[in-house]
């Protein structure tokens, strides 16, 4: 498949990084500030009514995007920043004391998923979708139909996958280019320390950033290990898992991170890399959005590294597609329901309209064209991902959530250097199996 239209708008993309959540607790259009927020707000009152509505996303067009719609449907428009780690803990808790605001945002993965819809909370959209004549502008597929025939969700963020983006400033001072083995990748980490650059940048804190530096080794070693490991096929704790161990051992014997990266979050580390002072990133696609605007040509990316055994490794990849998706849910319980739902309609497509500005894929048809030059690093990002034949879903997207807090905890202890890989694959086999 080439970069054609049917590929830039089925892609789920790509540009997400960190955490806008526009909120109030209730569905009353409160503006009540939760813990960890970064502070809320709203627009003015309005005479078309009041909403609220909970995301965790931070790029810079989510919030004028939503200030927008509420402005041309004249509603009042109530919400707060919330980091995406507190985002998951709010939106559980107000799920158990029904308190979910007017529209959320739900976070990645089947479990996030089927917590929303288990809890009897969202609201079915076909109605409205069906009223507003606008079901036809998304992609095929875009629209996840349960097994009622309802839809509940609408897309706000696109597919994405695993990626090694790097400075290319900083990697021709070095005089070395980007690593496209294993051996290139640990002598790159060499010659970074040796100059005194961060090789890579990574939120340890949060863990799943590591964790899925995990998954990606294990990919790099077996690409079919993971799914034969989940339906017993092989054991979590075979060759390809201890071998993807013992190179992320390695990477941090190797001080592949920054100083302190088991104390900073993924948005510091973030942060280190778009400032210029990493090599390196080791991330989603998601990070383009912030990575392009502070980079712009300096920004460079490679698909990552071969680094085990996978004889061909670069035609998969990691990542998270319209089977597990993020997206925009409408509390059932809605005092404004139908306002919510022609909202949240109209939002999903608006933000479509914004990735399509900014030359990233979408999920849904316009007639919006990029604004000036598509980033050099996003187009061959755009290019390679339309031919990898197999994106393998996030681990951490495909299990139950406990199952996935306490493989994360486990995980955690390959970077501190406290558990050798023999013990740690034993120790996953057993968290995992109690799927």
């Amino acid at each position: 498949m080439n970069l054609s239209k049917r590929f830039i708008t089925s892609l789920l993309t790509i540009g997400l990084g960190a955490s806008l959540v526009l909120s109030g607790c209730g569905s009353t259009g409160g503006n009540s500030e939760a813990p960890g927020t970064n502070g809320s707000s709203g627009n003015t009152a309005k005479d078309g009514g009041s909403l609220t509505l909970w995301m965790f996303n931070t790029d810079d067009y989510l919030k004028p995007v939503a200030e927008e719609i509420a402005e041309e449907m004249n509603i009042k428009l109530n919400y707060e920043f919330i980091n995406p780690e507190t985002y998951k803990t709010k939106i559980k808790v107000a799920i158990s004391a029904n308190e979910l605001p007017d529209v959320f945002a739900q976070y990645a993965g089947k479990s996030e998923r089927e917590s929303v819809l288990n809890a009897k909370m969202a609201a079915p959209l076909n109605d409205t979708l069906q009223s507003t004549g606008l079901e036809n502008s998304f992609n095929d597929g875009m629209l996840i139909k349960e097994e009622d025939g309802n839809i509940y969700s609408l897309p706000y963020r696109p597919d994405q996958s695993y990626l090694l983006a790097y400075n290319k400033k900083l990697m021709s001072e070095l005089g070395v280019k980007a690593p496209t083995t294993w051996e290139e990748l640990m002598n790159i980490i060499k010659a970074a320390n040796d100059k005194g650059i961060a090789p890579i940048a990574l939120g340890g804190k949060d863990r799943w950033p590591g964790e899925i530096i995990y998954n990606m080794l294990v990919l790099r070693e077996d690409k079919d290990a993971y799914t034969k490991a989940q339906n017993g096929e092989m054991s979590f704790a075979d060759k390809p898992f201890v071998d993807a161990a013992d190179k992320l051992i390695e990477l941090v014997k190797a001080n592949a991170f920054q100083s302190g990266f088991l104390g900073n979050s993924d948005l510091e580390a973030r942060e280190l890399f778009y400032g210029g002072k990493a090599l390196m990133i080791i991330n989603g696609s998601w990070i383009f959005s912030k990575a392009i605007p502070a980079l712009g040509d300096d920004l460079g990316y490679v698909k990552f590294p071969k680094t085990g055994a996978e004889a061909d490794p670069f035609s998969s990849n990691m990542g998270e597609k319209s089977t597990a998706p993020y997206g925009l849910y409408v509390n059932a319980k809605s005092k404004q329901l139908e306002l919510s739902k022609e909202f949240a309609v109209r939002y999903s497509l608006k933000v479509n309209e914004s990735l399509a500005k900014l030359g990233q894929a979408t999920y849904a048809q316009t007639e919006v064209k990029p604004e000036g030059v598509v980033n050099e690093a996003y187009a061959q990002y755009l290019k390679d991902y339309s031919e990898y034949s197999y994106i393998q879903t996030f681990w951490g997207n495909t299990i139950p959530a406990a199952v996935n807090e306490e493989n994360r905890d486990l995980n955690q202890k390959l970077y501190t250097g406290s558990l050798p890989s023999s013990e740690f694959v034993q120790m996953m086999d057993k968290i995992m199996k109690q799927q």
